[in-house]
């Protein structure tokens, strides 16, 4: 049961995050939560049966900070990426983050010469430029211009994604 994403909406219907189907049960039987959307699956225990919840929303509003800028960080390179290798377009859960022009070549630690990459691609790229290690990236690395709301329809988990996610993952454009 704990595989099964749900998708967390505040109480104003704004996507907050993933959680697994255990901790989405939990605020729902807490009085914590409401299911917005079933999933085709159901949980049956010895004196009732009911539809595993696709999505929630939490009984309280939740206060976030207004972010007008995307964090740097791994989990946002792979977002930006789609979860794949930027040499080889390999996708999974085990990426690393690679710098383009190396840091021992004076490469920066910035959105424009990081990229996601397989532990296959990054050791045989090793200290080198692409070209010099015969490689070449699928798409250069640009500064995202959204924020990730949109993240959640490229997690590697994608495959457990229902249709009706969807009308809740909106891009947000930054402002300037």
């Amino acid at each position: 049961m704990d595989e099964i994403a749900v998708l967390v909406l505040n109480y104003s219907y704004e996507p907050l995050h993933f959680t697994n189907a255990r901790r989405a049960v939990t605020l729902l039987l807490n009085g914590k939560a409401v299911p917005v959307e079933a999933s085709p699956r159901v949980i049956r225990s010895p004196s009732t049966v009911f539809s595993l919840p696709a999505v929630i929303r939490l009984a309280v509003y939740i206060r976030k900070p207004f972010i007008d800028r995307v964090a740097f960080n791994k989990k946002n390179i792979l977002r930006r990426d789609g979860y794949s290798c930027q040499y080889c377009s390999r996708r999974g859960e085990r990426l690393t983050v690679d710098h383009v022009i190396p840091r021992s070549r004076g490469g920066d630690t910035t959105w424009t010469n990081v990229v996601a990459a397989c532990l296959r691609c990054n050791l045989k790229k090793g200290n080198r430029l692409p070209h010099e290690a015969g490689m070449r990236l699928l798409r250069d690395p640009v500064h995202p211009k959204f924020l990730f709301s949109t993240h959640l329809l490229r997690h590697p988990h994608a495959h457990s994604l229902l249709d009706s996610w969807r009308k809740y993952l909106v891009a947000v454009p930054l402002p300037g």
